[in-house]
């Protein structure tokens, strides 16, 4: 997701006073339907980025049940009853993974290879090829390790609007991608349901089937943010219509993203977190948390505790969903 990509984790742990893990990020091209685990889950899960730890509760009682956290096996073991984990091992656009080479990132991965509560391996958030054209390949390294020694779970990684065709499946044997974008901007009352039309062709001419497409959802603004004030936080209406545009181009997706829970000290406030109808804010947690109990897949049955593991919505032409870069044409 765009608004990770400045590596704003320490910021939005102290200002929410709680752990914050993660980012919004095989042998032949990779894609959900290929992995043998995949009747692990046979709905859709739901995550939200940047949760503190406290907040997962809350989170699940709406019916997230999907939580980005760092390879840890006490991380993993507290998690809601039925929540399953994405890994955080990542870089942001250009920069580096957790785990610098290729030995240290296998060796974590067999570690919990075996852990049926984890789903995946968020492995990129928004790569850039064309500030660093061998992103790919390093992608491609380290799902590649996932689907030789953890089959069953999945590479995800997120996309945005800069260009797809370097990052196609062939060439990041990628299982899963997120594109987010944004359709209410700051500037207007209408929300620009285009922009998802818009970013899912472009992935789709870059050879991706919707099948790997992971939608993100819009769940804040920049209102009360430090730094830019691009996007404005949706009403409750707009957040529908928002839903109702992605369930009719990605109907049936292996999981979605709201970004963002939390609050970002340069780039989300008002969040999710916020919205719950107090405040003179809209209750876009009762939205999601009836779009989550329409769209969710089994969780996993509870564990002990322990080591085991609103303004109209403009329908008009497509324009660019975010200020800079602008769209490419692939």
């Amino acid at each position: 997701m765009k608004m990770r990509t400045h590596l704003a984790a320490v910021a939005v742990a102290a200002a929410l006073g709680g752990a914050v893990t993660g980012y919004l990020m095989a042998p032949s091209p990779g894609d959900a339907s290929a992995r043998p685990a995949a009747a692990l889950a046979t709905g859709t899960l739901h995550l939200a980025l940047n949760m503190p730890t406290g907040d997962r509760a809350k989170a699940a009682a709406l019916g997230y049940n999907l939580f980005d956290v760092d390879p840890d096996e006490d991380a993993i073991a507290s998690l809601p009853a039925g929540g399953r984990a994405l890994l955080w091992v990542g870089n942001t656009t250009c920069g580096g993974f957790q785990q610098e080479s290729t030995s240290a990132f296998a060796d974590t991965v067999k570690r919990f290879a075996e852990n049926e509560r984890v789903y995946g391996w968020y492995l990129s958030d928004e790569p850039n090829p064309d500030e660093c054209p061998d992103i790919a390949g390093k992608i491609r390294q380290r799902a590649d390790i996932v689907h030789r020694y953890a089959p069953g779970q999945r590479a995800f990684a997120s996309l945005t609007d800069w260009p797809m065709r370097p990052l196609k499946p062939s060439e990041t044997h990628l299982d899963l991608i997120g594109l987010d974008p944004y359709p209410c901007r700051a500037d207007g009352g209408t929300c620009d349901l285009g922009a998802i039309d818009t970013m899912v062709g472009q992935a789709a001419r870059a050879g991706f089937p919707r099948r790997m497409i992971v939608p993100v959802f819009q769940t804040f603004g920049q209102s009360c943010n430090d730094g830019e004030r691009n996007w404005r936080l949706p009403g409750e209406g707009q957040l529908r219509s928002i839903l109702r545009r992605w369930d009719r181009l990605v109907p049936r997706p292996a999981f979605d993203i709201s970004y963002s829970w939390g609050r970002q000290d340069a780039w989300a406030c008002p969040a999710l977190s916020d919205a719950d109808g107090g405040g003179g804010l809209p209750d876009l947690q009762a939205v999601m948390k009836a779009h989550n109990g329409r769209r969710t897949g089994p969780g996993l049955p509870a564990r002990k505790p322990g080591r085991t593991p609103t303004p109209a919505v403009s329908e008009k032409p497509p324009a660019s969903a975010r200020p800079c870069p602008a769209p490419s044409s692939d």
